[in-house]
């Protein structure tokens, strides 16, 4: 971080300080005293388009002669040609917008034909706000047709608007007023170009939760189907198919939760700017038409909401999912269980037999030595009687020894067995 002088003292900055200090005056708020006409064009960011958007700015500040933006700045405010532009470079999507001062008879035609060569994203939408310096209950505006109207800044001025696109793909606006003030007439454009400009954004996730819902049916029938194979069938090799068919069901879901939740998201904060800017228009009905926040709350609300509940369903439809492959791993732990019970139980039978017959073994190998020490006991008492060593049978010798070795052999494989058990 570097050192910022504050008076005759330097301070470590916090490296988001610049960007906090210039976040309020990025954007300087429009400041309209006569007639003008506005108009705006949203794009979205795109991997496709990307450096176009940089490209198009710098193009502009060349031609305006100003410098272009630096690669982090979010706004620009310029005089190209006869129009007063500005860029404003946001989080997915960068506006831009030209302002004709003097009435809406001025074309934008050539700003059009310009960003429409350079292509610089996606287009979400483009609009043209009117200003008139007329008072409310006036003749129809210039450009009419409008199915929506609002009495707006205590009854001072009038938004009128239908929200549909003209041959050109251009949403139109209407503002007239008389007596606001260059700064509140610029604040009231601004906000009724961004209840347009985040309604468009908002409803981008429509479409994704569209594609949601047919996707949660699917997968709805499918782990029913899985669900009930997993209550009717019996622990073997398909439970463990079966597993890998939920973990597989699991893992699409996820895939489809990380793909939406940023869409979904960006659609409850912008309906929330969208409420916000209908909120600061103060508006009041004007005639039998309906009035734009009614028009858009109308039709808006659903189409979040429908969103809001996609989301929810993916998130259950992720639980019960995991709920089943617990379930159903949990059968499968208790079957291992269980085999390896009675591995161990065979495992037990088996050693005790070998110890049966390991015991039956050292019994025949006392009897079996016992029979050859005796035997070689036996040819040493013949052979002493007949060197006349010894007058006693060897018959006698061998059975008063017997005993004696059987016993000595016993109590040797005892000590032996006692040791092995230590």
């Amino acid at each position: 971080m570097k050192a910022i002088e504050t008076g005759a003292q330097g301070f470590i900055a916090h490296p988001a300080r610049a960007a906090a200090l210039e976040e309020l005056h990025a954007r300087p708020s429009l400041s309209i005293a006569g007639e003008a006409c506005v108009a705006r064009f949203v794009f979205v960011f795109d991997a496709q388009y990307a450096g176009r958007d940089h490209e198009l700015i710098s193009s502009l500040c060349n031609e305006a002669g100003v410098l272009p933006p630096g690669p982090g700045a979010r706004a620009l405010h310029f005089q190209w040609k006869d129009l007063e532009a500005r860029w404003e470079r946001h989080n997915e999507f960068v506006t831009y917008t030209f302002i004709s001062r003097g009435g809406p008879k001025r074309s934008f035609e050539r700003a059009r034909v310009r960003l429409q060569e350079a292509q610089p994203g996606p287009l979400v939408t483009s609009l043209r706000l009117a200003i008139h310096r007329a008072p409310p209950g006036s003749p129809p505006s210039p450009i009419g047709g409008f199915t929506c109207a609002s009495l707006v800044n205590k009854d001072r001025g009038i938004v009128e608007t239908s929200f549909q696109a003209d041959s050109n793909g251009i949403v139109d606006i209407c503002l007239s007023c008389s007596d606001l003030s260059p700064g509140e007439t610029g604040a009231t454009a601004q906000w009724a170009l961004e209840f347009e400009t985040y309604r468009m954004l908002a409803l981008l996730a429509l479409p994704i939760a569209r594609k949601v819902g047919a996707m949660v049916r699917d997968t709805e029938i499918l782990l029913g189907e899985l669900t009930r194979r997993l209550s009717d069938q019996q622990i073997g090799e398909s439970t463990e198919a079966l597993y890998l068919q939920l973990t597989e069901l699991a893992g699409r879901i996820e895939a489809e939760i990380t793909s939406s939740t940023y869409r979904f998201a960006a659609a409850r904060a912008y309906g929330a700017i969208v409420e916000d800017r209908l909120s600061r228009l103060g508006e009041r009905s004007v005639d039998e038409r309906s009035t734009v926040g009614s028009f858009l709350v109308t039709r808006l609300t659903p189409a979040l909401r429908t969103c809001e509940s996609m989301q929810s369903a993916l998130q259950d439809l992720a639980r019960r999912t995991a709920r089943a492959a617990d379930l159903i791993r949990t059968r499968i732990d208790l079957q291992l269980s269980r085999q390896n019970i009675e591995l161990l139980q065979t495992l037990n039978q088996r050693t005790k037999l070998q110890m049966r017959l390991q015991q039956t073994v050292e019994g025949l190998s006392i009897a079996a030595v016992s029979y050859y020490i005796l035997g070689l006991v036996g040819y040493v008492a013949k052979g002493a009687k007949e060197a006349e060593l010894s007058n006693i049978e060897p018959s006698i010798v061998i059975a008063v020894l017997m005993p004696v070795v059987v016993f000595t052999l016993a109590f040797a494989v005892l000590r032996v067995r006692r040791s092995h058990k230590e």
